[in-house]
């Protein structure tokens, strides 16, 4: 009898282990499980956090690309004009006056500033999280250093200056007013290109503009190719939500 009231006992403590065991894997498996859909929340956020300042960069790039490809047209009419020795316009003048826009992008990166805050290896999906990093870390630098940042030999700004400083005077015959929001309305007088005849023959100012309008160009292909980067980007990044159900 002792010896069958033993068996029982060993038999209900195994059970009982056996229980407790199960209950500790199970307690661990929802608490991984918890944790996994943390992850995987934090995840999706980042992601759609990037997917917005991806968005709100391409709009940034092709609004810069489109003001340039606006100023290469302008700069290709004053080439033309100066070549053919046209007559003095208000076309020209207003040509001559923007070719020396120049335009900076700054990306939008909240959304990866804040990955690299919580960590690059959140985004779970190797290739997307590698595509990512790319373009945040290489291609708006680019963009971003393009010619004029680390070269300002190449600085369009600075090129065109000197010679719209030389050429430009202030025509009295055309009083402009110049409404401002928060404060006076501004008295100004518009400007003209002074001195034509050695306008149209200045060479130095038509190879100038030539070497802008290449500058200008080379801006242009750069922007629209980080352009097409961003859509890659966001399609893969749609594709990675639509996998977590978002």
């Amino acid at each position: 009898m002792e010896t069958g009231k033993t068996s029982k006992y060993f038999k209900y403590a195994i059970g009982e282990i056996f229980l407790v065991v199960i209950g500790i894997l199970i307690a661990l498996q929802i608490n991984n499980w918890n944790e996994n859909r943390k992850l995987q929340q934090r995840e999706v956020q980042i992601l759609k956090e990037i997917k917005s300042d991806l968005f709100q960069t391409k709009n940034d790039v092709i609004w810069t690309a489109d003001r340039h490809k606006e100023a290469l047209s302008l700069s290709q009419y004053l080439l033309d004009a100066i070549r053919a020795k046209v007559s003095y316009s208000d076309s020209i003048y207003r040509a001559f006056s923007k070719i020396g826009s120049d335009y900076e992008i700054v990306p939008k990166t909240s959304g990866f500033d804040n990955l690299k805050t919580i960590g690059l290896n959140t985004i779970s999906n190797d290739s997307l999280r590698i595509a990512i990093t790319n373009i945040f870390q290489l291609s708006f630098t680019r963009l971003q250093s393009d010619f004029q940042v680390k070269n300002k030999e190449f600085d369009i700004s600075n090129m065109m200056f000197p010679y719209q400083k030389k050429y430009f005077e202030i025509d009295f015959s055309k009083p402009r007013k110049m409404p401002r929001k928060y404060s006076d309305t501004l008295n100004l007088y518009s400007l003209k290109i002074k001195d034509y005849q050695n306008f149209i023959l200045d060479m130095d100012l038509f190879k100038t503009t030539q070497l802008a309008m290449f500058t200008r160009s080379n801006l242009v292909e750069s922007q629209m190719e980080v352009a097409e980067e961003i859509d890659k980007t966001v399609e893969l990044i749609e594709q990675e939500l639509k996998k977590k159900g978002h």
